[in-house]
């Protein structure tokens, strides 16, 4: 009953409420004589910034999957993973779990309450594409970001009539995956809807490391059930040089948590809910373009035991508009935006709301002869009348050879302390300074392409200061406070390969990633964490893909390696080392008006025994058989 209260309140909300939206995200306009124009801010204003972009075509294969599944073996960037029917954080170069944002459609959709974003609730049956921001973008963003953001969302096809498609999977732990796809569109309008269903029980075997004695003892995990529901539906409508979209998304996770391997059982379970609506439109002219968007955002996180149960919700609300100018080989953006935040929780003794007000501007210069490219943005944020510092970055690219171009980027970067650091009865300290960084990065790339060959090499060298970091740690009452006590000086180099060699109705594909970060403190109140990585931040990280096709045959390999995690801040205690190696064959068949593919996924395929988190296990070999089909 809580729940129907809840959305119907939301729904009055969204009529009466003003919206804001802080980010931009990919649009494809439509002008009258049909010339397509692609946009969106990060390569356009984030110039000298390292981003990739993962189309629809790269992601087929992770239909069934989430959003951290695909980080993992997809990017740089670390995901900290509590297994199978628990969270998943990121931590992009040496940052913490509030420092990667996540945007859907342009909005920042973590939770205002913990300050990050539960990736493993994330489908990719609900997804496009995802770009993968490295660094920070506050001045292009707003809040969070200071080592990343990922950039998710859907793209309208026009023109295409009525197409279906759909994936079905079974696998080991009693895993059923399903969703489902329908799509109408033509010329000017497009609609959509989105349906999955993914359910498994998770009772997979692992060795106790924890345990004494030895042999250490095998045993099954219980009380790891998941199940999750979710529909997304769009629609779109493109006339002369007006484009209006609006997109609703539902969604329902329900997971028991098991014990941690210091514990006996569990009684814990936790139902999260989300529903996220968004309405854009803009009008592109001769000269530039006007672009308005607004979302309304609601998030509900459950959680009960035998002793506790606690229910926390969230409202956003967000508005922006903006004005794009193109002249020459010049652009130039300027903005405003609104928002406003609210939270309840049993936890609190009153519901906290916060209203935040910036307005933002951009700039873009290319050379005449598409050379040299240098781009700058400022952002001025005002929070429940505070002015933040101005975040601000400014970057260029340089292609000095056809087989060389240089990127280079400095950025001043914020992010808000979350309503659980200052309103949590007893430990929350209302006084906490917002963090701030400093962001500075080089990077080069190298293509070469042949007849029969295409290379790319790349790596961008980057340092990061963060200053008033917040930790939350014990007190001399042994209570644990949040508090702004420390500073982190993260710096590394990421690398990045990618070789293509097509042959007689085939092609090899070779893509890898690997980063080296150092993440320490070089202020705080505890000496002996002074010059320390920080916990879960491994130095060495690397994934790699070796896919091969051949006519309707293909095979992927991918591999995934981590080196230790420290799990204490004096560095004295550690997980170690861990890889982890998949393999992919599919085969693919076409009817008059449809494609059919049929997979075998094995998981763990070496059945490594490891941790991501400390007293987390995660499962030996799991094998899923699949089928994936679209009709027209």
């Amino acid at each position: 009953m809580r729940y129907r209260t809840g959305i119907l309140w939301l729904l009055l909300w969204w009529l009466l409420s003003p919206l804001q939206a802080q980010q931009d995200s990919l649009w494809t306009i439509a002008l009258p004589d049909s010339i397509t124009i692609v946009q969106n801010r990060l390569p356009q204003y984030g110039m000298g910034q390292r981003y990739e972009h993962l189309d629809s075509a790269r992601l087929a294969i992770y239909q069934g999957q989430n959003l951290a599944q695909v980080l993992a073996l997809e990017s740089s960037i670390f995901v900290k993973n509590y297994g199978p029917s628990g969270i998943s954080t990121l931590s992009g170069r040496g940052g913490g779990a509030s420092h990667t944002a996540v945007l859907w459609e342009g909005f920042d959709i973590q939770n205002p309450m913990l300050g990050q974003s539960d990736v493993a609730l994330l489908p990719m049956a609900f997804v496009d594409y995802v770009d993968v921001q490295y660094g920070g973008g506050s001045s292009l963003f707003g809040n969070s970001g200071l080592g990343g953001a990922i950039h998710l969302g859907t793209a309208p096809a026009y023109g295409r009539g009525f197409w279906a498609s759909g994936q079905g999977s079974y696998g080991s732990f009693e895993t059923l995956k399903q969703s489902l796809q329908l799509h109408y569109s033509n010329a000017q309008y497009a609609t959509s809807l989105r349906i999955l269903h993914h359910q498994a029980q998770n009772n997979f075997w692992y060795t106790d490391r924890n345990a004494f004695g030895f042999p250490k003892p095998i045993r099954q995990q219980d009380h790891a059930r998941t199940h999750q529901t979710g529909i997304l539906h769009e629609q779109a409508l493109r006339l002369q040089q007006h484009q209006w979209r609006f997109k609703t998304w539902y969604q329902y996770h329900e997971r028991q948590i098991p014990p941690t391997l210091l514990a006996q059982q569990s009684t814990d379970e936790q139902t999260d809910q989300s529903w996220r609506s968004t309405l854009q439109w803009r009008h592109m002219g001769e000269q530039g373009t006007w672009h308005a968007r607004t979302g309304l955002f609601w998030e509900s996180l459950w959680f009960r035991n035998d002793a506790t149960n606690s229910l926390s919700q969230t409202w956003s609300s967000i508005t922006a508009v903006e004005r794009h100018w193109y002249w020459g080989q010049q652009r130039l953006q300027l903005g405003g935006q609104y928002a406003y935040y609210n939270a309840q929780s049993t936890g609190y003794a009153q519901s906290p709301f916060e209203h935040r007000q910036a307005l933002f501007a951009a700039y873009q210069w290319e050379d005449a002869k598409g050379k040299a490219w240098l781009a700058a943005s400022v952002r001025q944020a005002r929070v429940n009348a505070q002015w933040m510092r101005p975040a601000a970055s400014i970057g260029g690219r340089w292609q000095a050879h056809p087989h060389l171009v240089l990127n280079t980027q400095a950025s001043h970067n914020y992010r808000l302390p979350t309503f659980n650091d200052r309103f949590w009865p007893v430990l929350g300290q209302p006084d906490l300074l917002p963090e701030y960084s400093w962001n500075t990065e080089l990077g080069l790339t190298l293509p070469i392409e042949t007849a029969r060959l295409y290379l790319e090499g790349g790596a961008h060298a980057f340092s990061n200061w963060v200053d008033d970091w917040i930790l939350w740690s014990p007190n001399d009452a042994g209570l644990w406070r949040p508090a702004n006590i420390d500073q982190v000086w993260a710096r590394g180099i990421e690398g990045r390969f990618l070789g293509r060699y097509p042959f007689p109705k085939g092609q090899l594909t070779l893509r890898a990633n690997y980063a080296f970060t150092q993440s320490i403190r070089t202020q705080g109140q505890e000496p002996q964490t002074l010059g320390k990585q920080l916990v879960y931040t491994p130095v060495h990280q690397a994934n790699a893909a070796l896919e091969g096709r051949y006519r309707q045959h293909r095979l992927l390999y991918q591999h995934q390696w981590s080196s230790r995690r420290y799990i204490d801040n004096a560095n004295t205690q550690w997980l170690p080392f861990f890889h982890v190696g998949n393999v992919r064959y599919s085969y693919g068949w076409k009817g008059p008006r449809s494609t059919w593919t049929a997979y075998l996924q094995v998981y763990n395929v070496f059945g490594a025994d490891y941790q991501v988190v400390n007293a987390r296990p995660m499962p030996w070999q799991q094998i899923e058989v699949g089928l994936q089909w679209s009709v027209r």
